[in-house]
C-alpha cells in the first residue's frame, strides 16, 4: 500500500462528480441548494479540485453547472441512473481509476478519500466501503477494467450497480476500518429531501 502525502493531489486516478439524478424528493435541483451560502456541489466540487489534479462533472444539464468551471461529460444511456454516470465517467477520464461521488455529500471525508486511493490498484476492479447497513456504491474507485461489466448491464437494462459488482474484484473497505479514520459515518450523508439539511 502506498500512502499518498497529505498536502500534494492525487495523480494517477481522477476525481469524478456525478450530478445526474432528478432531486424528486428535494423537489428542486439540490445540487444547487444553498449550504453555507454556497451551492451544494460547489462545497464537493471545491473539495474534489483539492484532492486530484483531473477532476469531472457527468451530467446531461452542464448549463447548470458552468459556474463550477469543471471539465464535464455526459451519459451514453440516457435515463439509466448512476451506472450510466460511472460508465461515461470512465470513457472520459485520461487515468485508469476514477474516484467516483454524488453530487449530494456534504460531508465528505478527505483522509477516506486518500485512504481509499491508496489502496493497491493492481488487484481490484472496484473499491467501495461495504459498511453493515449496506454498501456505497457512490464512494469509491471503478477502474477502466469494470468497462465491459458495466455496459453489458446497461445494454440489458439492469442498472443496479451492486449487480454489477458480480463479475468485477471488489475490495470491501469494512466500517472497522472506515470508523478507525473518520470517527463516524457522517461523511457518507447525502440530502434527499429538504429536512436532510
Amino acid at each position: 500500500m502506498c500512502i499518498v502525502g497529505t498536502m500534494e493531489k492525487l495523480a494517477d486516478i481522477a476525481g469524478v462528480i456525478l450530478a445526474g439524478g432528478r432531486s424528486s424528493r428535494f423537489g428542486s435541483n439540490k445540487a444547487l441548494t444553498l449550504i453555507d451560502g454556497k451551492p451544494l456541489i460547489r462545497h464537493v466540487a471545491d473539495l474534489m479540485a483539492g484532492l486530484f489534479q483531473e477532476c469531472l462533472l457527468v451530467t446531461n444539464t452542464p448549463e447548470e453547472y458552468e459556474f463550477l468551471s469543471l471539465p464535464m461529460t455526459h451519459d451514453r444511456y440516457q435515463d439509466c441512473g448512476p451506472l450510466a454516470g460511472i460508465h461515461a465517467a470512465l470513457l472520459e477520464i485520461n487515468k485508469e481509476r476514477a474516484f467516483v461521488v454524488a453530487c449530494d455529500m456534504p460531508n465528505l471525508s478527505r483522509e477516506l478519500i486518500r485512504y481509499i486511493c491508496s489502496i493497491n490498484e493492481q488487484e481490484y476492479d472496484v473499491i467501495i466501503p461495504w459498511l453493515e447497513k449496506g454498501q456505497e456504491p457512490l464512494f469509491g474507485i471503478y477502474h477502466k477494467n469494470s468497462l465491459p461489466v458495466i455496459e453489458s448491464f446497461l445494454q440489458q437494462k439492469d442498472f443496479q450497480i451492486i449487480k454489477a459488482f458480480e463479475g468485477l474484484k471488489v475490495r470491501r473497505v469494512s466500517e472497522k476500518e472506515v470508523r478507525s479514520i473518520t470517527g463516524s459515518l457522517n461523511c457518507f450523508k447525502n440530502i434527499n429531501r429538504p429536512t436532510d439539511l
